[in-house]
Order: structure tokens, then sequence, then C-alpha cells
């Protein structure tokens, strides 16, 4: 089916960057789902990207329901195409009460057919079509946006993950600085008021990581409602940070191919069901033709005499004239709202592709800069602290400023993935450029 048709190897294994080609293109708006991969958790088991894709795949109902969704449409176009059945009439004349039974009626059977040869059968069939393929336009595009639920709330799972995890490091840290303290101040070097200083900064890591265990609960909660799964303790193995460079490439790319974004191609198909209206509108104005032949009995004398006939109405007036300008003034006006679209979706994608690119720039500050240069000032100070030539009061500035480029840099690798994930939103094409730990 087009709306699974993309595996998970594809998505998730990609790791060369290159500009968007045809095939790319043609594999837009198909979510990574692949219903005939099913999955189940252990309570200790860690998830990567592609097995929550899997767990969506085989666990939510709304792909199942897109299914039928295109099964209906599908019927659409059966129903489109059946020719209209033939029709039987009676007829008994010279019936009346004072007659002596049935000996001087008239009997006539009759059997019509209407022929519809003026190309009103593959008009209502062409409306058909053109609206199943509105139906698995829209259908892709609710996969796809499931997939980008998937991957946003899988994105802040691990982010708050993370975030756990640098909040227990700092409560470590803290506890171990109010033993040392505590230690120092036994042996006289160290003054109370450090350890007074030390404890409310162990007393503040402590409130932080009891605030990010119950997010991280909620979290975990939106997480596994996509697959109908019970939280508890349930892992995810984050991806890996993307190739920037190559990431901008894609993206920069994206600015190409306006035409195919999600707006312009709803407005294509609204267009193309118009068009397809319009012709079902100038072949219904076409007379159908009725064919019919029987058989007439005379009961008075026992004979039979037979006939046949044509109908055929008569187009002295167009009664869908109307119907056809109003439905090709629509078409026009549609045409103007795509041109109008395509500037929109254009400045779109270049705004969030500077966006991105601001991103990647404070990114690799900080990873590059920022924080090697305070991991290494923290561990001098730290030296200088535990040989006596440092106030504590310094040490724990130069903690709580790594602590904060540490967060930061968490913060901003979720930043990028919602800007990536908002680029998909809006073209349709993912751009999953890392692979898996």
């Amino acid at each position: 089916m087009k709306l699974i048709a993309c595996t998970l190897a594809l998505c998730m294994t990609a790791t060369a960057v290159h500009s968007l080609d045809e095939p790319a293109l043609a594999s837009r708006w198909q979510a990574p789902f692949n219903t005939t991969q099913t999955r189940t958790i252990n309570g200790d088991s860690s998830l990567t990207f592609g097995a929550v894709l899997s767990l969506v795949a085989g666990n939510n109902p709304m792909l199942r329901a897109l299914e039928y969704r295109l099964l209906a449409a599908r019927g659409q176009i059966k129903q489109a195409g059946l020719r209209p059945n033939p029709v039987l009439e009676l007829e008994i004349e010279e019936f009346g009460w004072n007659a002596p039974g049935l000996s001087e009626s008239e009997l006539t059977v009759v059997l019509s057919q209407k022929l519809e040869l003026f190309g009103q059968r593959g008009a209502r069939r062409d409306v058909a079509r053109s609206e199943l393929q509105d139906t698995e336009l829209e259908s892709d595009m609710q996969a796809f946006d499931l997939y980008l639920e998937v991957k946003q709330r899988f994105c802040n799972f691990a982010h708050m993950q993370e975030k756990l995890r640098l909040a227990e490091a700092s409560l470590q840290l803290a506890n171990d600085i109010v033993e040392n303290i505590s230690f120092r101040i036994e042996k006289g070097a160290s003054l109370q008021s450090e350890l007074l200083l030390a404890q409310i900064e162990q007393q503040r890591a402590q409130l932080m990581l009891e605030e990010l265990k119950q997010r991280k609960q909620a979290e975990e909660t939106r997480l596994v409602a996509l697959w109908n799964g019970i939280p508890g303790a349930t892992k995810v193995i984050a991806q890996e940070e993307p190739d920037l460079q190559g990431l901008l490439t894609l993206a920069e790319s994206l600015q190409e191919h306006v035409d195919s974004t999600r707006s312009i191609l709803r407005l294509k198909n609204q267009s193309a069901i118009l068009r397809a209206q319009q012709s079902l509108a100038a072949a219904e104005g076409r007379p159908i033709l009725t064919l019919f032949g029987g058989i007439r009995r005379f009961e008075a004398n026992n004979s039979k005499s037979f006939l046949f006939g044509v109908e055929l109405p008569l187009p002295l007036f167009d009664r869908n004239q109307g119907a056809r300008e109003s439905l090709h003034a629509r078409t026009r006006s549609l045409e103007y709202e795509i041109e109008r679209e395509r500037h929109g979706a254009a400045a779109a994608i270049r705004a969030h592709v500077i966006e991105l690119r601001n991103m990647a720039q404070r990114h690799d500050i900080l990873d590059s800069g920022l924080l090697p240069k305070a991991e290494q000032a923290y561990r001098s100070l730290q030296e200088a602290y535990e040989s006596g030539r440092l106030p504590y009061a310094q040490l724990l500035e130069a903690e709580r400023s790594l602590n904060e480029l540490r967060f930061e840099h968490n913060d901003i690798l979720l930043s990028l993935h919602e800007q990536v994930i908002k680029l998909e939103a809006l073209t349709g094409v993912m751009l999953q450029l890392d692979k898996e730990k």
C-alpha cells in the first residue's frame, strides 16, 4: 500500500546526504510504517526510534482506519462505473369490473434499457478517481503526521531522559562536594559557610531531580500511548547527533520543490476534482438513449404483436450551464490560490532553514568551544579548591556554569529536532540523516 510503502531500514540507516532527486520526491508523504512487522516490549529493553515506529505500526488503530478509508474510496470508483439496470414494465388495458375476467384485456410486457453513450459513466469514474487520489493524499499526510508525532514524542522523551541523567550527575557531584567539605571542616581546612552553600546547592539539585522525574513520567505516558502501551520502565536509545552540514544542504534543496508542499498538493487535488466535475456536468447535459422492446397480447382474439422503440430526450435547453460556469470559476480561483501558496511555502521553507542554520551554529559553538572550555576550567578550579588555593564560592559558580551549558546543549539538540520536524511537516520529506546508536 502506498500508505506504508517505505521500510524502516530506508528511514533509519541512511547516513550519506544528497540533494533531492526524483526517487526522493516520489517517496514524499510516505510514512515509514511497516504494518507487517510487529514488536513486543520487554520490561528492561531500550527502544530505538525504529523499534518505536514498529510498535506504532502494529498497534496504532489510526493506520487501520486509513486503510479502510482507502477501500471506501475505491468502492466509489466501482460504484461510479456501474451501468443502470434494465426496467421491466407490465401493463394491462381494457380491464374493468364489468368485463368478464381478463378475456377482453390487452397485456403488454416491455423491457427497456438506458444507454449512456456520451461519456456519462466515464465522467463519473473520473470524478471518483480524482476523489480517490485526494483521499490517498490525505491518508498519506495523516500517516505522515502520525510519524511526526511519534518523532516529536520520542525526541521529547529522549531529551527528558538525558536531562534526568544530567540532573542525577549534578546531584551526585553536589553530594560529593558536601562530603568533601565536611571532611575538610573536620581537618580545619574549610569554613562552615562553605558547607552551608554546598548543602543549599545539594538541595537545589535534589529538587530539580524530583521535578524532572515527574516530567519524564509524563513524557513516557505520552509516548507509550501511541501504541496503547503501559508506562513503566520505558527507556529509549537517543539518536546520534545529526550531520548538521548535510542536514542544512538537504534542507536548502527543499526550496526547489515547493510545488510538493502540503498546501499546494491539496489545492492541486481540489483543482483536479473540480475539472472532473466540470466534465461530468458537461456529460450529464447530453441526452441518454433508452431502447425498449416487448410484446402485447390481445386476449379477445388470442393474437400477439411486438413492440420496439427508442426514447431520446431533446436537448433544447442546457440545464447544466450554470453548474459548469460555477465549476470553471472555482477552478480559476484555485489557480490563483496555488500561486499565492507557492510564494508562502517558499518563504516558510526559507525561514525554517534560517532557523535551522542558527541552531546549528549555536550547537557548534557549544559543542566545539564553550563546553570543552568550561569542563577544562572546572577541572582546574576543582584542583585549586582541593589544594586550598580557591574558595568554594568560585568553584560553585564554575559548577553552575558547566551544568547550565550541558543542559543548554541538550535543549539545543531538542530544538534542532523540532525544527527538522517543522520542515518535514511542510514538505513531506524525511530529514533523517543520522543513524541509531
